[in-house]
């Protein structure tokens, strides 16, 4: 199987796994929050409201598909 075969195979996940790449990406995320201070400069230094329009820019497409 090539390169390109692989990046267009259809890929279908659990809702487990789903839920755990969930949780995966916010305990990465954290940890670089406290374990690399120029990301935590430069993610604290947007407001709080921006944060929230991405979340909800973001949500929309979960809210559409269901």
């Amino acid at each position: 199987m090539g390169l390109k075969e692989r990046f267009q195979r259809k890929v279908t996940m659990t809702v487990l796994q789903m839920q755990c790449m969930l949780v995966v990406t916010l305990l990465s995320t954290i940890c670089l929050l406290t374990v690399w201070p120029r990301f935590r400069s430069d993610a604290m230094s947007l407001e709080w409201y921006v944060y929230l329009i991405l979340i909800a820019v973001f949500a929309i497409p979960l809210f559409k598909r269901s």
